[in-house]
């Protein structure tokens, strides 16, 4: 019975002993497998924080701007490049003995090998029409001020446009009041034709030439067909993450104050960038500097035009003094009954003296008052004969509009795909002329990245990682 008893025991060890390494050998193969996956994990998780780490320094040195420039200063932007980084991140944090000198290989429990990886989605700062591309700059004008400083901005333009809505200056047209007034006078040789009230704004080349020496004028030209405004250019998934709306009044009132911020106009210091005028031409697109000014200037014309006229024609005193050369001009061609109209063509002719001014001023950095009052005129009626010669800046800052903001005013006004698409062009002059970035294009600027990874763990357990990642959200 003792040895029948001994011999059970042994059985009964072995099988314990069995099952006990059958759960051991168990709980070590799930311990390699949960450790080949919390690696699998990490390698992807630094692949993609070290890619995202690549942004573009140029870009957020001059724009405040992250982005991931798959060119990587090379030729035409490419996912290809970016998923070779990704894929070189991996390789190195799954593999010890990459990149050592070692003549031993350090021990590597795991094998993990990468079989594939695929980028899945990638958004574009030109996607959704460029609103990716703004709703960074939307944040970076918030991180640069602060949220409350860069909504009180946003505020203060808004109030800025609402009193330019609220004067009615856009809605006077001296110039067909003018035509009626010459057609009236038909046959009347009254010489206020010599004033370039007539033709002004039908002179494209030569508007400038009433307000500023031309010769200080910019003459850099804008090569647009290579600009992302005007190319075919490369789409991607759209806008991913974060939660700023980009098409609120409020977040456009930002966006056109980080332009404000960003880019320079006439009236700043000349830079050495791809256009001297930024800000004009991004409102309209000419292709040289002197004709995107061309073009503000004009419309600073017409409005100052415009107000003026509204101002002088109820102006009593003005009026009456016009009055009396307006008579005696008609007394000499016997046609007393043209006195009226003569005398208002007269007065249109003032106020186009006194838009000149104006203009000179507000380029000279002055401050012109959006309506006037007899105060605020400057040009005086004998000055007619001269408009040039005796419309020039008084040397004082002034009350009322700058011309930054006419520009401010403008840029609210402007088409927002076209206003995204034009800032990008500027982007992109600016920076192809830096070092590294001769052929950067925003359409291959990357916010946001979606990938998978596939790998085998000691060639028997496959892997497969999703991971996303993007400048605006963490996810």
């Amino acid at each position: 019975m003792r040895y029948r008893y001994d011999g059970t025991i042994t059985v009964f060890l072995s099988l314990i002993l069995t099952i006990m390494l059958s759960v051991i050998m168990g709980m070590t193969e799930s311990a390699a497998y949960a450790a080949s996956r919390m690696k699998c994990e990490l390698a992807t998780d630094m692949s993609l924080e070290s890619v995202f780490a690549e942004y573009n320094r140029e870009l957020l040195d001059r724009y405040d701007l992250y982005f991931i420039d798959t060119s990587y200063g090379g030729g035409s932007p490419s996912l290809g490049e970016l998923k070779e980084h990704m894929e070189d991140y991996i390789s190195y944090n799954i593999d010890p003995s990459k990149g050592t000198l070692s003549l031993i290989s350090p021990a590597d429990f795991t094998a993990l090998r990468l079989d594939s990886l695929d980028i899945v989605e990638a958004s574009y700062a030109s996607d959704a029409a460029g609103r990716v591309f703004k709703r960074q700059a939307i944040q970076a004008f918030e991180d640069m001020h602060g949220v409350s400083m860069a909504k009180a901005l946003a505020e203060k333009t808004r109030n800025l446009i609402s009193d330019y809505d609220g004067s009615g200056i856009e809605d006077e047209r001296p110039d067909e009041y003018r035509a009626e007034l010459e057609e009236k006078l038909n046959g009347l040789d009254y010489k206020v034709s010599e004033n370039p009230a007539r033709n002004a704004f039908d002179d494209r080349e030569g508007i400038l030439r009433h307000v500023m020496n031309t010769k200080g004028v910019s003459g850099k030209t804008i090569d647009a067909a290579t600009l992302i405004s005007h190319r075919s250019i490369n789409k991607g998934t759209g806008l991913h993450g974060g939660t700023l709306d980009t098409e609120s009044t409020l977040s456009e009132l930002m966006f056109d104050e980080y332009l404000m911020d960003k880019c320079d106009s006439y009236t700043d210091e000349n830079t050495d960038g791809g256009a001297d005028y930024e800000l004009e031409y991004i409102l309209y697109g000419r292709n040289t500097d002197k004709a995107n000014l061309r073009e503000a200037v004009e419309k600073l014309m017409l409005l100052r035009y415009g107000a003026d006229a509204l101002y002088i024609f109820t102006d009593s005193e003005k009026r009456e003094s016009v009055k009396v050369i307006a008579l005696i001009i008609c007394a000499l061609l016997f046609m007393p009954d043209m006195t009226d109209a003569l005398t208002d063509l007269i007065l249109l002719a003032w106020a186009y003296g006194e838009s000149v001014s104006d203009v000179v001023r507000l380029l000279a950095g002055e401050r012109v008052p959006l309506m006037k009052n007899r105060e605020d005129w400057k040009m005086p009626l004998w000055g007619l004969i001269a408009i040039k010669a005796n419309a020039r800046p008084t040397g004082q800052k002034g009350s009322g509009f700058s011309y930054e903001d006419y520009l401010r005013v403008f840029l609210f006004a402007e088409n927002k795909t076209t206003k995204c698409m034009r800032a990008m062009d500027i982007i992109e002059m600016n920076l192809r002329q830096t070092d590294g970035n001769k052929s950067f294009r925003m359409d291959g600027c990357v916010e946001y990245v979606s990938m998978t990874a596939t790998m085998t763990s000691r060639g028997r357990y496959g892997l497969t990682i999703d991971r996303k990642m993007s400048y605006q959200s963490d996810f």
